[in-house]
């Protein structure tokens, strides 16, 4: 009993540090359909509950694997489509419930494996890498650490700046107490700068911190384009590729995009949550930091991903509580830069395995580091310049890493043409 509820333990510990990156990601993304007509609350609710779902159905009998829509692909779909170009928000909801069906469908053949088993490894190694990156330097300049800077890359920030002091205090207590092999060091790091930081009057609770969880608003609002035919196909077409490029390259990081089918099964959950007003889900890389294997499982799934659902679940009030972070987002940046961290170490890991690297290889990291805020486009300049270095050394690129490359490459101009 004693060793069971020691690894439940484990298991929460492990779930926390991803679940409240995710949570403050949530927000963002919720907040981001709220310009496009949904309610906030619609918008929350519906995502957290889609998250539950996806996290579960991914990860049944296998890896934990936290799903999340795509700030990337909210940001798109928001701005370009439904504010830009007029798209009405039902309509893209019925856009994307056909996508992720057709998805799925496809997921199902052995095109799926063909697609997601052309990654060449140093590029599933730059993608974690390249994505550790970004989670660390979106904590430092949300922070302040780092400024823009007219005559430099960046410039340092001034312990003066009471979100730079308290964020850089929450990094290195989350470092002191990892070192020290301390359980939930990440948890009790935010939960310290998080009662500091409100007793010294730099953020309020809010007076209602809950709310009743509705998403009436967005149940079976979605509907079938009533525009131009070719231009709803356009964004479908672009949609499948963008849901496609970021699930099978988080994937393939660990050699997971054939078991169990997760590339289907993610596809079905969207096309099901559609139904009441959940945009797509793809599969977080904070998944990423959390264990692979697990031996003991609760209701036939990992631990991790029962403590992670469980999260989901409690966070379905705590839309305002949230919220309130962001007036003094020190929590939230201390969180973004320890997943960010174990991200890197996860990377570091995975690049010791490597056998040969040289100057092909290092092109392809720079390419994820300088492209590391846009995942799409740091693996097609990746797999751009993977395949045509291979190809100058007179190797073998397969004809699946070529047409990896040709997909990318078109989803790209398509974006730019539109």
């Amino acid at each position: 009993m004693n060793s069971e509820i020691r690894s439940l333990y484990a298991a929460c510990a492990a779930a926390f540090p991803p679940v409240a990156a995710a949570a403050l990601t949530l927000v963002v993304t919720a907040a981001l359909l709220a310009r496009a007509g949904i309610p906030f609350t619609a918008a929350y609710t519906a995502s957290i509950a889609a998250c539950a779902l996806g996290t579960y159905a991914l990860s049944r009998s296998g890896r934990t694997w936290i799903t999340l829509p795509s700030p990337a692909i909210i940001s798109w779909l928001v701005y370009e489509e439904i504010i830009a170009r007029g798209t009405a928000w039902q309509e893209m909801l019925g856009i994307a419930a056909i996508i992720s069906i057709a998805g799925a469908f496809l997921m199902r053949t052995r095109y799926a494996a063909v697609l997601t088993e052309a990654l060449p490894p140093i590029i599933r190694t730059g993608l974690v890498l390249g994505l550790g990156l970004a989670l660390l330097m979106t904590a430092v300049l949300y922070a302040r650490i780092l400024l823009p800077s007219p005559w430099a890359l960046t410039m340092g920030g001034t312990l003066g700046d009471p979100l730079t002091y308290y964020t850089l205090m929450g990094i290195l207590l989350s470092l002191l107490l990892y070192a020290m092999r301390v359980s939930f060091a990440l948890p009790l790091s935010m939960a310290v700068i998080g009662i500091l930081t409100w007793a010294e009057g730099f953020w309020e609770l809010p007076a209602a911190p809950f709310f009743v969880p509705d998403i009436s608003a967005g149940a079976l609002a979605l509907t079938l384009p009533q525009g131009d035919p070719i231009a709803a196909l356009t964004i479908g077409l672009t949609l499948l590729l963008a849901l496609t490029a970021e699930n099978a390259a988080v994937l393939a990081a660990e050699r997971e995009c054939t078991k169990g089918r997760p590339l289907a099964r993610i596809f079905a959950v969207s096309g099901g949550t559609a139904l009441f007003g959940a945009f797509p889900l793809t599969v977080t890389p904070l998944s990423l930091m959390l264990p692979s294997e697990e031996q003991r499982r609760i209701a036939g799934i990992p631990q991790t991903a029962f403590c992670t659902v469980l999260f989901f679940l409690m966070l379905l009030p705590c839309a305002p509580l949230l919220a309130s972070f962001a007036d003094f987002p020190a929590v939230s940046a201390v969180s973004l830069a320890i997943c960010g961290l174990l991200l890197l170490v996860h990377g570091l890991r995975m690049l010791r395995g490597t056998a040969d690297i040289d100057l092909r290889e290092g092109a392809v990291m720079t390419a994820f580091i300088l492209a590391a805020y846009d995942i799409k486009a740091g693996l097609t300049l990746a797999l751009l310049t993977w395949t045509l270095l291979t190809t100058a050394r007179g190797e073998h690129v397969p004809h699946t890493t070529w047409g990896l490359t040709a997909l990318f490459i078109i989803f790209f101009l398509l974006k730019w043409t539109l």
